[in-house]
């Protein structure tokens, strides 16, 4: 329960977990829309037949291990696979990779222990990640400027906002920042981090 020792300075924490976010960023990546999705764990639940924790667990095997090529008749996984091999071909014809946002490169003769196309996917995938929540990072922080309210913790997925009440309306504008990017989230929010709950 070490959590619970976590308290707001102001009046609440709002916490917003970006939902199959991997796989989004994924999407934007090689350039791939789900249907009207939400919820990307569900949809390829059913796809898979299976339930949603398993779903997320094939999903993320593949995403971090290798596509299995049962699945690669899904348009996702193939276009993902298609990318991945492209990825290792400019990686080793050029000697490098570029990353989207960052623009790091990735440099061949740097990286002894690149040995296989889903490593350097790894590798680009979490770039990305990082770049995109720093950009919606900074204008999170352009919108709370001189306001008590508070981003104080980010992790991956997740972002935890110390609210103050009186300014509760400057998390719709939060949230834009969210929709601006295509990314779909939960909320939760508790007056300890340790008890948070769906709202």
């Amino acid at each position: 329960n070490c959590r619970s020792s976590f308290i707001p300075t102001n009046d609440v924490f709002y916490e917003y977990d970006i939902r199959s976010y991997h796989l989004h960023l994924c999407c934007f990546l090689i350039n791939y829309n789900f249907p009207n999705l939400v919820d990307i764990h569900s949809h390829l639940a059913e796809l898979y037949k299976v339930d949603y924790k398993q779903s997320k667990e094939i999903s993320f095997g593949m995403l971090y291990g290798k596509i299995k090529e049962e699945y690669k008749e899904l348009d996702f996984w193939r276009l993902a696979d298609e990318y991945i091999q492209n990825l290792w071909k400019e990686f080793h014809n050029k000697g490098f990779i570029e990353c989207k946002i960052s623009k790091y490169r990735f440099e061949k003769d740097k990286l002894d222990n690149m040995y296989s196309p889903q490593k350097l996917f790894n590798y680009v995938l979490q770039n990305f990640e990082s770049s995109l929540n720093t950009v919606m990072m900074y204008d999170m922080l352009k919108i709370l400027e001189n306001k008590k309210t508070k981003l104080v913790l980010y992790c991956y997925d997740s972002f935890l906002y110390d609210i103050c009440e009186d300014e509760i309306d400057v998390m719709k504008e939060i949230e834009d920042v969210f929709t601006k990017h295509k990314l779909y989230i939960s909320r939760k929010k508790g007056y300890d981090y340790d008890n948070l709950e769906d709202f």
